[in-house]
């Protein structure tokens, strides 16, 4: 292949959407019955999240609603989770080299997600500042701008590569063909309740290992796990409704608060990094600017009272989770 020809088909994978049937999807999406094994429901779900994660691939390599990349992470993040919940039933070299390559492709995604978040909550607060000091968060918009502009550079550069394109044929081939299985795998609907069981304690052993007051660290620890118990109790809906119902809804509730929280936190993070004269990773320091660094100040300190609240929502959303019986 020449040159020209090897960037003209970069440019084509640059703008082109990938079919279900380009990666080796089923024509019909796969479904599993309330007795199917738990891998067939390992399965069902990676079929699901593989074709939203299609659905939203234009939208991210265009920019033009940040929801997109957000849906597009999200499935990866499910994905890896519901690989990790049946990985006792599945070949684990497979297993352990997929969830690789979906972690892979989740930091590519992150950096550019992170920074459309923060950008967003820049513009909803510089609305409430001063007249005098919406100049100044207009520079700081402005350098997040920048920021995201880069790391989706990367990203799509990525998105790009063979190895991207690699991953969805992997992806498309193991749901048609099915996924390889180290065991005999139990039914449903016996390991999957055991799996939300097992998940819902390791949420409350979290809660247990915080300090008194909670590290931020703490919570954001206790905030991944409560993501894994949501994802694990979205796979056990269809087989179980009722209380596995409940304790999904209340650790979506749970992660919504935890997650205000750690934005709050990134937020004082990156304006603290902004206006510090500090490298940021590979990014360099924002040019020195009076103006903004106090304006910084102030967004920062609303970031702080932010996080100050959340600290004090989660407990009680917390035990209503914890006295839910499974």
């Amino acid at each position: 292949m020449s040159p020209d020809d090897a960037r003209a088909g970069a440019r084509h994978r640059s703008s082109a959407v990938t079919s279900p049937s380009e990666v080796g999807l089923p024509a019909e999406p796969v479904r599993a019955a309330p007795d199917a094994s738990v891998v067939e429901h390992v399965r069902a779900a990676l079929d699901a999240r593989t074709r939203v994660l299609l659905a939203h691939e234009a939208g991210t390599r265009s920019g033009a609603d940040p929801e997109d990349l957000h849906r597009m992470r999200v499935s990866v993040r499910r994905m890896r989770a519901v690989l990790k919940a049946g990985r006792s039933w599945l070949e684990p070299g497979w297993c352990r080299e997929l969830r690789a390559e979906l972690g892979w492709l989740g930091r590519g995604l992150g950096p550019v997600r992170d920074l459309d978040v923060q950008l967003a909550g820049l513009r909803e607060r510089r609305e409430e500042l001063d007249e005098a000091e919406r100049e100044p968060a207009a520079r700081l918009l402005d350098e997040l701008a920048r920021r995201r502009e880069s790391a989706r550079a990367e990203l799509l550069e990525m998105m790009r590569g063979d190895r991207y394109h690699r991953l969805l044929r992997s992806l498309g081939e193991a749901v048609a063909d099915g996924l390889p299985s180290s065991t005999d795998p139990p039914s449903g609907s016996e390991a999957l309740y055991e799996l939300v069981r097992n998940r819902l304690g390791k949420v409350e052993r979290a809660v247990r290992r915080l300090d008194d007051p909670p590290r931020d660290e703490g919570l954001h620890a206790l905030r991944i796990e409560t993501k894994r118990l949501r994802y694990c109790a979205e796979l056990a809906v269809p087989v179980f409704d009722g209380a596995v119902r409940e304790v999904l809804d209340a650790a979506e509730k749970l992660q919504d608060v935890l997650g205000a929280h750690q934005d709050a936190v990134v937020a004082e993070e990156w304006l603290r990094h902004l206006t510090h004269h500090e490298e940021h990773g590979s990014e360099p320091a924002m040019a020195p600017d009076p103006e903004a660094v106090f304006v910084a100040g102030r967004l920062a300190e609303r970031a702080r009272a932010r996080r100050v609240r959340q600290r004090e929502a989660w407990w009680p959303v917390w035990r209503t989770l914890r006295r839910l019986e499974l």
